[in-house]
């Protein structure tokens, strides 16, 4: 599937997608890359979106469309008491440099039993969920999935209510991520701005290339002062 470009303005090209091998089989989907997710979304879910203004078309169909996305948090500019002596090594290192590589992703088939189990043998807060494309299209938390019991505090359990249900249906839809080419400095201050202690690092095409927590940035501004952590 072709990634769309943005034109000024966020009006969108949208694209005619055919699937099926047969005349009788066709099946025409209509697309556009969201400017608010970075994802190829199909044209229905624009049409079910508060921020679009409206769509034009054409004598073959749907063309362009004009929207306003939605405001995420991003990296508020340095402040007048900025350090203008701050190491030119933190302004310019990239959140792919000391980010963790190694994250387990789930489809959005995988079923509340399933991810429960996932969060009990991995020790994990939470999972990345993917499209067929294996772009992020959302994030499935421990916090979503289960409940801690009153007569063990300690062990969490399945939530009736999840019971059966997929990571389409269970996920946040808009997690806070930034790209593989943000420095540093910008992340913390999305993590700082969003109130959480890691974000999703993905690539240009919606891939999810790696996680940086808070953590990971003190252990390597410590290190780059010479401190043994």
């Amino acid at each position: 599937m072709k990634e769309l470009r943005e034109t000024e303005g966020n009006c969108l090209s949208i694209h005619r997608v055919s699937t099926g091998f047969g005349e009788n089989e066709e099946e025409i989907r209509w697309t556009v890359k969201c400017p608010d997710s970075h994802h190829v979304v199909e044209l229905d879910t624009c049409e079910g979106c508060p921020h679009l203004e409206h769509i034009q078309r054409g004598v073959a169909g749907p063309e362009r469309l004009q929207c306003h996305p939605q405001v995420r948090p991003s990296a508020p500019p340095p402040s007048e008491a900025y350090d203008p002596l701050l190491p030119p090594l933190l302004e310019h290192t990239r959140v792919h440099e000391l980010m963790t590589q190694d994250v387990y992703c789930v489809d959005e088939e995988v079923i509340a039993e399933e991810l429960a189990e996932l969060f009990a043998t991995r020790k994990v807060s939470g999972v990345p969920v993917l499209d067929e494309d294996e772009r992020l299209v959302g994030v499935v938390s421990r916090a979503d999935l289960l409940r801690t019991s009153e007569e063990e505090e300690d062990t969490p359990r399945l939530h009736p209510e999840r019971a059966g249900a997929t990571a389409s249906e269970l996920m946040n839809a808009s997690p806070v991520v930034v790209h593989e080419g943000t420095t540093v400095p910008q992340a913390a201050a999305v993590m700082a701005s969003a109130k959480v202690h890691r974000v999703l690092v993905v690539s240009a095409e919606g891939k999810v290339v790696g996680v940086l927590s808070a953590m990971d940035v003190v252990r390597w501004v410590a290190r780059k002062a010479c401190y043994a952590v």
